[in-house]
């Protein structure tokens, strides 16, 4: 690859241990296809086993000779990165909401799902630091965690607009299970800035209809739509049709590489990569499809001047509503100094407002489970002491009658009842005490602390819905106020 060119890739591997079929197999494949794309940064999410990324990383080494693997949870983060370049700083963001422990078969409040970054060191434009992330999975119709998701991606936003804040070239990958209408999506482009390379390489396909146009291939509706997930010519879909000629135009966009555009760094061109089997084989790569964007870098800060540019940050912000309402102090400046400043954003207040009404919605649900499970553990305390009377006062009592009466009918009788009681209830004592034990710890420990952590993110939003407001009242204020002696004698 060229100094003056970059290629990014990202894909979500599918590595969990025992469950995704076929793992060593397709990560095997995944090194040597990783290897062949001579990609000069990757980022890999869902990949739990160390051995797996051990050997990947080996199996690159000469392409990629520097690798970070990410930690976090009980069964780790599943992120890694790979880059050509020096690695100089490495971190891991955990997520403040991030799954349920009850919920012990979505598995994502285990692996502490957070953002991982480094820096590198790259000889043309100096610093550019590498995120990657993998927010939190949609399960069933209704979406339980939505308001995971947008808490996630809200906090991902602040991450990235400090980096930016920096002056530093910042590139965004992973699995966001976000499609591009959500709230997660807008976060990220509205309020941290970031630039989604594979539209920007493909803006004439949000125009068209999402359907397959006559005659058109299956892999171009995947290219024109940047299909990378539920695509029914991969194998491990559900929506996967074995004959070809019956497989449905059908898929989501969830994986993404998002980048801050600068002068310094311009997206040539992106697109969904790993979409054929692997090679000598029936099966696909990974459940989900990779994408691959291509940039071109320069470090002449004058590169804007030769080649027509205009920042895309400047672009985003003049055709919101919210640009004529930025403080004069920050609308035009250097982007690093406009992302200092709370309030710069392209949200508008109805969408702030909404994210607001959604948390609150969320936090309801959980102030209500937290309940429930706290009511079960009143309820399961009442249970384990009547079962406790049951097995020690009874047989106790039992004995006492026996001896006092002296008498031996019914001796056998009696003493049957002694031993057995126990015996029968005993093991509903014990499960019953364990569930008391986790409906208290759930129910109080994490209940009221999810609760709580919604509650904060609401009084942030509200924080940032005032201060729009402010600014708003402030703009108004400051285009209506006299700005001549003239203006002002009429005005008095």
């Amino acid at each position: 690859m060229e100094a003056n060119k970059l290629s990014v890739l990202s894909l979500n591997c599918w590595g969990l241990y025992l469950v995704s079929r076929k793992r060593k197999f397709r990560l095997e494949a995944i090194a040597e296809a990783i290897r062949q794309l001579s990609c000069d940064i990757v980022t890999l999410q869902e990949i739990w086993v160390y051995q797996d990324f051990n050997h990947l990383k080996n199996h690159v080494s000469t392409e990629l000779p520097y690798a970070k693997y990410f930690y976090s949870g009980a069964l780790g983060s599943g992120l890694a990165i790979l880059s050509k370049y020096p690695i100089t700083y490495s971190s891991y963001f955990r997520y403040t909401l991030a799954g349920r422990p009850l919920k012990v078969f979505h598995g994502d409040y285990y692996v502490g799902k957070g953002c991982a970054s480094v820096c590198l060191e790259h000889p043309l434009v100096g610093v550019i630091q590498v995120f990657t992330t993998h927010l939190h999975a949609g399960y069933g119709k209704s979406d339980e965690y939505r308001g995971h998701r947008i808490t996630e991606s809200w906090e991902l936003a602040n991450i990235l607009r400090s980096a930016a804040a920096q002056g530093r070239q910042i590139i965004a990958t992973g699995d966001f299970n976000s499609t591009p209408t959500s709230y997660n999506y807008r976060l990220l482009k509205e309020h941290a800035f970031m630039t989604d390379s594979w539209l920007e390489t493909h803006l004439d396909s949000q125009q068209q209809n999402w359907q397959q146009t006559e005659n058109e291939d299956l892999d171009d509706f995947i290219q024109r739509f940047g299909i990378t997930c539920n695509s029914s010519s991969n194998t491990w879909s559900k929506h996967f049709n074995p004959q070809p000629h019956k497989r449905k135009a059908t898929g989501d966009r969830l994986d993404y590489i998002f980048y801050r555009r600068t002068p310094q760094m311009i997206c040539t061109d992106s697109f969904v990569t790993m979409t054929k089997l692997i090679p000598g084989s029936t099966v696909s790569y990974s459940d989900h499809f990779g994408v691959q964007s291509n940039f071109i870098l320069n470090g002449d800060d004058d590169f804007s001047k030769h080649n027509g540019y205009m920042n895309n940050h400047y672009k985003t912000i003049s055709t919101t509503s919210n640009a004529s309402m930025l403080p004069p102090s920050t609308r035009y400046p250097s982007i690093s100094t406009s992302l200092s400043h709370p309030t710069y954003t392209a949200l508008d207040l109805t969408t702030v407002q909404e994210l607001i009404l959604l948390l609150q919605k969320d936090q309801l649900t959980m102030q209500r489970m937290a309940h429930r499970l706290l009511r079960t553990f009143i309820s399961l305390v009442v249970i384990v002491l009547a079962l406790y009377v049951a097995i020690v006062i009874v047989p106790y009592r039992v004995s006492v009658n026996q001896f006092l009466s002296h008498n031996g009918d019914g001796h056998h009788h009696d003493m049957l009842i002694v031993w057995l009681l126990p015996l029968l209830l005993g093991i509903p004592l014990i499960i019953c005490s364990v569930l008391a034990i986790v409906c208290l710890i759930v129910g109080f420990v994490f209940g009221y602390g999810e609760h709580q952590a919604m509650h904060q993110f609401v009084i942030d939003l509200q924080t940032l819905l005032h201060g729009l407001q402010l600014r708003n009242k402030d703009s108004t204020i400051s285009s209506s106020s006299p700005t001549t002696p003239s203006q002002l004698v009429e005005t008095l």
